[in-house]
């Protein structure tokens, strides 16, 4: 009688057990899709946020890259009277400047594209500091202006890489 009792007691049990665990699957399945789908609709909602963020950023970084420019920044700093010195100054100044106005940018563009940007402001940095220390200090500023000027039109076009990586990133965004 005991062995009828617990031979009854598992064919009650044990589908019992089988439905609860298929349940149990069953529910889990469930959840985790709505989780995934939440998670992929939140995704969807930063993506659709960031979107103008990370355009805008490229877009002042272009705009960076295009006022350090030599022929672009010496037309706005060069004043008549000024000498090499004061031209040196001035440049590194106003680089400086528009430079940490824009370093927030760097959270909303590539690693790849910020190092380039920072390559070509340092790359025109040093040319402004070897064209000046190759001349006098109280030389006239023009003279300075012209070295620049030849250096940069001489190959090398500093910013072209990063502007480059910037277009890309955009491609990729859209």
């Amino acid at each position: 009688m005991n062995f009828d009792n617990l031979t009854t007691a598992l064919l009650i049990i044990a589908p019992t057990f089988i439905v609860a665990g298929g349940m149990y699957m069953l529910i889990k399945n469930m959840l985790e899709r709505d989780y995934r789908l939440k998670l992929l609709d939140a995704r969807r909602l930063i993506q659709k946020d960031m979107l103008p963020l990370k355009l805008q950023a490229v877009e002042r970084m272009v705009v960076f890259l295009e006022r350090i420019q030599p022929e672009n920044i010496l037309f706005r700093i060069l004043q008549p009277g000024m000498n090499v010195r004061d031209l040196q100054v001035d440049l590194l100044a106003a680089i400086r400047q528009e430079y940490e106005h824009n370093v927030s940018q760097q959270v909303y563009v590539s690693v790849q594209s910020w190092s380039l940007i920072t390559k070509a402001k340092d790359d025109i940095i040093a040319t402004v500091n070897l064209a000046a220390d190759s001349l006098d200090k109280t030389e006239k500023a023009i003279v300075l202006s012209q070295i620049i000027l030849q250096r940069s039109s001489a190959g090398n076009n500093f910013a072209g890489a990063a502007i480059l990586s910037l277009k890309s990133e955009v491609d990729s965004l859209l």
